[in-house]
């Protein structure tokens, strides 16, 4: 059953607290796609789920939390064996952009989520409570010794969930708001790597998966982010030191070997 409080208005123009709640899930119960005009945040308290957002698909446990944010087109669903209870709190205010930047799960701070569940059993709507929780979890999130995902993790895992489509060194640096000669340096300096060599990776990897899976050369290129097979063709060999052809016909022989 879900409960809901409205928070008292303040004057504080840096953080305002709109609303809190909890509630304990179904299994599998879906809610949206839905965009919202504030800040979400949800601590999972028992159970799981999965939440997709512009980052990609992320599974939440019992101990962690997730931030959705204004104008984000997010769904997120109830596991169907363990479904989560979760509490949320919902904010909006200047101080509030700083959580834009930032990565979609985390840890949440030791007993947060229950606080809000028991300020919404007991109807406290005082918005100086709620205030102070949300600077907490802002110490908790954006200092040094937070647990925060690095912009580089979060570069690669746009990759990782958008190497499908035409993106691009210079689409990305526009996506996270860098300079494109930035993204290269701090990228290549954590990974060795520059960031163009790391889409070709997930590529060319993905593409060997679907050429054994009997996919046809044409599909797979389409299905990794090309639009001409010629191209994706001549960066396989490069990268994988053999044809789509033969990759596709050892998957083949592998395959018939293992029946």
């Amino acid at each position: 059953m879900q409960k809901e409080i409205l928070i008292e208005k303040t004057e504080n123009v840096d953080i305002l607290p709109i609303f809190a709640g909890h509630e304990k899930c179904v299994p599998s119960y879906t809610y949206g796609p839905h965009t919202r005009e504030y800040y979400i945040i949800h601590f999972c308290l028992k159970g799981s789920g999965v939440l997709h957002d512009k980052f990609g698909k992320h599974l939440v446990r019992a101990g962690e939390l997730f931030i959705i944010r204004p104008d984000e087109i997010t769904t997120y669903q109830a596991d169907a064996s363990t479904p989560w209870e979760y509490s949320w709190i919902a904010f909006h205010g200047n101080v509030a952009n700083v959580f834009q930047s930032n990565a979609s799960v985390y840890p949440s701070p030791e007993n947060v989520g229950l606080e809000i569940k028991d300020l919404v059993d007991s109807k406290e709507t005082a918005p100086a409570i709620f205030t102070s929780i949300i600077y907490r979890l802002i110490y908790h999130l954006f200092t040094e010794k937070s647990p925060k995902q690095s912009f580089v993790e979060k570069v690669k895992q746009y990759v990782i969930f958008n190497y499908m489509n035409d993106i691009t060194v210079e689409s990305i640096s526009h996506f996270f708001g860098f300079e494109r000669s930035y993204l290269y340096r701090i990228f290549k300096k954590e990974t060795s790597i520059s960031v163009k060599d790391f889409i070709t990776k997930v590529r060319m990897n993905q593409a060997k998966k679907l050429l054994d899976k009997g996919y046809s050369v044409r599909n797979t290129a389409y299905g990794v982010g090309y639009k001409d097979q010629f191209n994706f063709s001549k960066a396989f060999k490069k990268y994988c030191k053999t044809t789509p052809k033969q990759q596709k016909s050892a998957g083949k022989h592998l395959s018939n070997a293992s029946k």
